[in-house]
């Protein structure tokens, strides 16, 4: 992503779009809502279009910010590149504290897990990526999320059978398991499209201990649909949980499961701030995702016991 241009047009500011019901963020953050954006979406096209808003007024915001705010952008950095300091730190723990006022929790999850999402009141979803567990604790401890759900593939080193990962200022409360399959379009294919390693090292791990090879999708390809065509395109793999996707959804796609299947078993986890785990809100959220991921488990154990 290359730095704010200063050369863009101005636009008119436009009201973000409401995520729920009467949510909508305090006028005198919406620049700093179109920043938070920007940072979780990677580029002003992107974050436009998870506002609803042209990304000339993305840019305008990010603009503003930086000037007001005395930021200087960092392209280098996974979490804050476009500009950190502590009165900013300060300026987005205020407006998660508006957040939670308001019973809303922002909450960020990859492509895998973004259904478990779906239909839950009181969550501001943004669009799913893939990210590290480290990079995820950043940006919750930082404000840009209030929760993140993470799975065990996303970590550096695989944890002892009932620990918890431990991140300065996050909470990970543990959701439950489930199995992750491979599908494609080719049955006796070897090879698994999977994020990049840094991402989900311990995925890439255990797909490679079973034999499979990896290829790498690009990181700017992150919609379901480039998932789909590359892997269609090149014979590769996709790692799903069908249970969260819905009935039909593999076929309507055309992909069928692998016959030999790998174990792939992840543990979840929602992070959230510590000072948030008590929350109304966090509660709701958390006993509602454990609900939907004890249903999934259930509907694997009885695909497994059928197969």
């Amino acid at each position: 992503m290359q730095p704010v241009a200063h050369s863009c047009s101005s636009a008119a500011r436009s009201s973000p779009r409401r995520a729920t019901g009467a949510y909508a963020p305090p006028t005198p953050l919406q620049d700093l809502h179109n920043l938070d954006f920007l940072e979780l979406c990677g580029s002003q096209a992107k974050a436009g279009a998870a506002l609803a808003v042209h990304q000339s007024t993305v840019c305008r915001s990010v603009q503003l910010m930086q000037q007001q705010f005395q930021l200087l952008p960092d392209p280098g950095r996974k979490v804050c590149r476009f500009g950190h300091n502590e009165c900013l730190k300060h300026l987005r723990l205020a407006y998660r504290a508006h957040r939670l006022m308001g019973g809303l929790l922002r909450i960020g999850t990859d492509l895998l897990h973004q259904a478990l999402l779906v239909g839950i009141d009181g969550v501001q979803q943004v669009p799913a990526r893939f990210r590290g567990g480290r990079h995820w604790a950043e940006l919750v401890r930082h404000g840009l999320l209030d929760g993140a759900i993470v799975s065990s593939f996303c970590l550096e080193r695989r944890l002892p059978t009932g620990s918890i990962p431990q991140w300065d200022g996050v909470a990970a409360l543990p959701l439950g398991q489930l199995a992750l399959q491979l599908v494609t379009t080719t049955p006796t294919t070897k090879r698994v499209l999977l994020p990049g390693k840094d991402a989900l090292p311990l995925l890439h791990q255990a797909v490679e201990w079973h034999g499979f090879s990896v290829q790498r999708q690009p990181r700017a390809c992150q919609e379901p649909a480039a998932w789909i065509k590359r892997a269609r395109d090149r014979a590769l793999a996709l790692p799903v949980c069908r249970e969260l996707l819905g009935s039909g959804w593999i076929e309507a796609h055309s992909l069928t499961p692998l016959a030999d299947q790998p174990a792939l078993i992840e543990q979840l986890w929602l992070l959230l701030p510590q000072g948030a785990v008590n929350s109304r809100a966090a509660r709701q959220c958390l006993r509602l995702l454990r609900v939907q991921i004890a249903r999934a488990q259930t509907m694997q154990d009885l695909h497994g016991s059928q197969s």
